[in-house]
């Protein structure tokens, strides 16, 4: 991994963390809608199914004026068509409509959602992202797997939320990544080839702890993860030695924490972001025993049995937790 990788869990991970993902809901609320000029199709002809030549569609997101510096400077946005159908080779993808029933608001709320279909048989249906006001459906190529290569890319989305998928249409239309199979989101995601081998890879928060216990979402630490394809079993998967640079100044982080501080103002929310941020940045290095003593010598309120008990049962559920301590999902 080179010296420009994302990490949230830096010196200041938590501040990280929460401008992170201020920065994906920016980019993702202001992005989503619009893609880059020479992303877009030139003719109407392009969007008719059966066109294999497809000779207007351009996978890079060309005028990108973003820093060099900034490895979050492509997103999936930066790839969306405007458009409701597009086809490429033997495959078509299509933003559909729908109603759908909202158990929260007890109301019938609008839905969109994609399919994607290989001569006119659907093969992959792209849904379950739903908000009362309608959520967002995007979608577009990108050559994530190398310059030689064709994925598609599907965003559902709504505030503070979203699904993501990679299709790789290269090789059979196989799902290399869905962010629901590691409850991750937001409403981008940021790709960027990390460890220098020209295949990008994406990342993603853990949103698990958003809003956990005393904390506004505001505080809450959001635990980045690095997503490396990985050839052999034809998926992206979390990069364990990315998750390992979360202890990076965590001893100098360690040494700023005061056992016995009473927590300022009426809200233990800072109290407990603070202590939670080192805590996860223990755990996904893969030192959980590192992670319980600093938590049990340094946060010292009433309610530290049912925090524990708290934070235990959101680790057993959470996939990335599980994957990275080498535990089987159900």
């Amino acid at each position: 991994m080179n010296g420009r990788q994302v990490n949230i869990f830096s010196r200041h991970g938590l501040k990280a963390a929460t401008l992170t993902i201020a920065a994906l809901m920016v980019i993702g609320g202001a992005c989503s809608r619009q893609a880059r000029s020479k992303s877009q199709v030139s003719n109407q002809a392009s969007n008719q199914p059966g066109n294999s030549s497809d000779p207007t569609i351009e996978v890079s997101s060309a005028g990108n004026d973003s820093s060099s510096d900034d490895p979050c400077s492509e997103m999936f946005s930066n790839f969306f068509l405007k458009v409701d159908s597009i086809a490429y080779g033997e495959y078509e993808v299509v933003r559909l409509h729908k109603t759908v029933h909202d158990d929260f608001s007890n109301s019938v709320i609008p839905a969109s959602y994609a399919v994607l279909k290989s001569r006119g048989k659907t093969v992959a249906t792209f849904d379950g992202i739903h908000y009362g006001l309608g959520n967002a459906t995007d979608f577009g190529f990108a050559s994530l797997l190398g310059p030689e290569t064709r994925q598609l890319i599907v965003s559902l989305t709504a505030p503070r939320s979203g699904r993501h998928w990679i299709v790789d249409l290269s090789s059979n239309a196989a799902t290399v990544f869905d962010s629901n199979d590691w409850d991750v989101g937001a409403e981008d995601v940021c790709i960027h080839d990390f460890d220098g081998d020209g295949v990008e890879e994406i990342s993603l928060p853990i949103t698990k702890f958003w809003g956990f216990g005393s904390m506004a979402m505001s505080e809450s630490p959001l635990p980045s993860v690095v997503f490396k394809y990985e050839p052999g079993i034809r998926k992206y998967q979390p990069d364990k030695s990315a998750l390992a640079r979360g202890l990076e100044g965590i001893e100098a982080d360690v040494q700023a924490i005061d056992p016995n501080e009473k927590p300022k103002g009426p809200s233990m929310g800072p109290y407990l972001a603070m202590r939670l941020d080192i805590f996860l940045r223990y755990v996904y290095a893969g030192r959980e025993n590192d992670a319980w003593a600093f938590f049990e010598k340094t946060y010292n309120l009433g309610d530290k049995k049912e925090i524990e008990q708290k934070i235990k049962a959101t680790l057993e559920r959470e996939p990335v937790y599980r994957f990275v301590f080498g535990k089987s999902r159900s």
